[in-house]
């Protein structure tokens, strides 16, 4: 079974990315669901980016495309991370910038290597990916123990705007 994941990976991945989703809508709140539907945006316009523009994934050259991309996904997981009642929802901002941060790095040091460049590029959104499963559950668990709370900071009072 173990050997059919590690020769499907990208399939193994893409299903999870969706059923992260669906647990995410059944089961998470509005940080969650926002988390979630980030993260198959980004499937999907990484999908459609190398669909319609034949392009392949290289590892010897940065990509502009796919580092627009992981820049959008940033600002948004950033912003969620920032605004959510949760903890965890700020390291997966926390990987999207070390995603972001390899496009960085391949451009500005070429020699550095494929290998490293993956590493960096690649596998923070698995990472994301079990720490939005652990933060569904937790999510799910804390409601039913303790009731509903809120999902969103609420503003800080600030006297001067008063």
């Amino acid at each position: 079974m173990l050997q059919v994941v590690l020769d499907n990976r990208a399939e193994a991945v893409s299903a999870f990315i969706y059923l992260m989703v669906l647990y995410a809508l059944w089961r998470g709140a509005g940080p969650e669901r926002a988390v979630a539907l980030t993260i198959v945006g980004m499937k999907i316009a990484t999908d459609m980016y190398f669909a319609l523009s034949g392009a392949k994934t290289s590892l010897h050259e940065a990509d502009l495309a796919m580092a627009l991309i992981d820049l959008v996904v940033c600002v948004i997981l950033i912003g969620v991370g920032l605004k959510a009642n949760r903890m965890y929802t700020l390291w997966i901002a926390a990987f999207q910038i070390i995603a972001l941060n390899a496009h960085i790095v391949r451009e500005i040091a070429p020699g550095i290597s494929p290998l490293a460049y993956a590493i960096m590029f690649i596998a923070p959104s698995h990472f994301q990916l079990l720490i939005l499963a652990g933060g569904i559950w937790c999510h799910a668990r804390r409601e039913r123990r303790y009731g509903p709370y809120r999902s969103w900071r609420l503003p800080a009072a600030n006297p001067d705007f008063a």
